[in-house]
């Protein structure tokens, strides 16, 4: 802070105890003012708003009266009075009865431009001083006063960011306001609250709706709806609780009986999911006996032409080359009807022991890749990937060598197999039909063409 303002500080509070004193020191005080006018602070400040004075009656007094000489002549004076030296250093004060008459010339000058007559006053420019100052000035009294109008507030907010002064733009807004007398905007807690009744009041029209969809609107909640809305559109809050706390409760009510129903859906769903389940099971078991050999478990002559018709794709178009092995045993059924016969097995299980032990003794001279499939009573075949001819006859010899040289016994009963077997590789231009047909017949030229003498058992296998 400076010494002039600390001075002029130092000063008002001197003048604030010669008020304050019992009784207060008038004369001390008005001595003080005085003494406060001559600062230069306060010096500056009267001589410019002496120069502001003089500026107004330059651009609104002395072009009214550019017919009237005489009180032309006057504002002409005081004009030059204040353009001069307001505060009367160097000219000396100005007497009380001057003063007055200024005060009165002033008073007439505003009633005449108020009057109507022509006034041709020049647009303030930009830079001067009065113009600056008054327009600031301007702007905080709108300020000021429309506080609550927000229009008004953006407006001002505008002209301030702004250096220039707008004085159109200040004029048009001030004749508006002439035009549409004094109105006073609603306060802000007044807008707060209407917006706060708006928004209970759209909650309260969504909520009815709402209501009415899933039909639990009745009477009451209507007779509370049209209750909430007082006449000229005042808002009774206790109305709008309870409004809002009915409908509310209405909404609990309906969200708690969809929790009821989703959880009885829930339930119906669970034990939906179990039947599917128990279908699905039964019906991949009955899959999978469709496909499968009752007796032994191993795939059917149905499974098998599935797989062999997807190798036949695999070699007309990849390339891929396979072989099949039938194995063909004589008189096999004949030997398990007579175990059923003479045994007092069930023939099931006694066919079962049986050829599950001859399945046994097949497998170990099989490789991983080999499809293993039951086509009737007294046939079995072997897909063999990626093999040869020659590789499946050798694979062929060991089996029905293995198997003639083993004599199975069930339950005391010995048994010895007749196996013959034919093997062919796949050709170009060969079906599945063509496959089997010349697998079978090798099997059966094999048989023929076999010694027919016994063939000398080589181990014993209980089945």
């Amino acid at each position: 802070m400076s010494a002039a303002h600390v001075a002029t500080v130092q000063a008002l509070e001197r003048l604030l105890d010669l008020l304050n004193g019992k009784p207060p020191d008038l004369q001390g005080a008005l001595a003080q003012v005085q003494h406060l006018l001559q600062q230069a602070v306060c010096a500056g400040e009267v001589q410019e708003a002496g120069a502001a004075t003089a500026e107004i009656v330059a651009r609104l007094i002395l072009p009214v009266l550019a017919n009237d000489p005489g009180r032309r002549e006057r504002a002409q004076a005081l004009h030059d009075f204040f353009l001069d030296d307001p505060t009367g250093h160097t000219t000396g004060a100005p007497s009380a009865q001057w003063s007055a008459q200024a005060q009165a010339f002033l008073e007439e000058s505003a009633q005449a431009i108020s009057s109507g007559l022509p006034v041709q006053a020049a647009p303030p420019r930009a830079g001067d001083g009065l113009p600056d100052a008054l327009f600031a000035r301007l702007v905080m009294a709108l300020q000021w006063v429309g506080e609550s109008e927000e229009a008004l507030q953006e407006t001002v907010a505008r002209w301030q960011a702004h250096d220039e002064a707008a004085w159109t733009e200040a004029g048009q807004y001030l004749e508006q306001i002439r035009a549409a007398g004094h109105k006073a905007a609603a306060a802000p807690w007044q807008r707060q609250r209407r917006a706060a009744h708006d928004g209970l009041l759209r909650i309260a029209h969504d909520g009815a709706e709402t209501l009415t969809r899933l039909g639990r609107q009745d009477a009451e909640l209507s007779r509370l709806q049209e209750d909430a809305q007082r006449p000229e559109g005042r808002a009774d809050w206790r109305r709008f609780h309870g409004l809002l706390h009915a409908q509310m409760a209405e909404l609990q009510k309906e969200a708690q009986s969809l929790r009821a129903q989703q959880e009885e859906a829930r339930t119906r769903a669970e034990q939906f999911k179990g039947r599917v389940d128990q279908l699905e099971a039964a019906l991949a078991q009955a899959r999978r006996e469709q496909f499968l050999d009752p007796v032994t478990g191993i795939p059917d002559r149905f499974a098998f032409m599935a797989h062999l018709h997807r190798h036949l794709d695999r070699a007309l178009h990849l390339g891929e080359t396979f072989s099949l092995l039938l194995f063909h045993f004589y008189e096999l059924q004949q030997l398990i009807d007579s175990l059923h016969d003479t045994g007092g097995l069930v023939r099931g299980q006694a066919e079962r022991r049986l050829l599950m032990a001859v399945i046994q003794e097949m497998r170990p001279a099989l490789p991983d890749s080999a499809f293993l499939a039951r086509l009737s009573a007294e046939r079995m075949v072997i897909l063999l990937p990626r093999c040869t001819v020659p590789e499946g006859e050798r694979m062929g010899t060991l089996i029905g060598q293995t198997l003639e040289e083993t004599c199975f016994v069930l339950d005391g009963r010995e048994m010895v197999l007749q196996v013959s077997f034919g093997c062919d590789a796949f050709q170009t231009g060969m079906d599945v039909a063509q496959m089997l047909e010349t697998t079978d017949r090798l099997a059966a030229a094999a048989h023929d063409w076999k010694d027919q003498g016994p063939v000398a058992v080589q181990r014993m296998r209980e089945c």
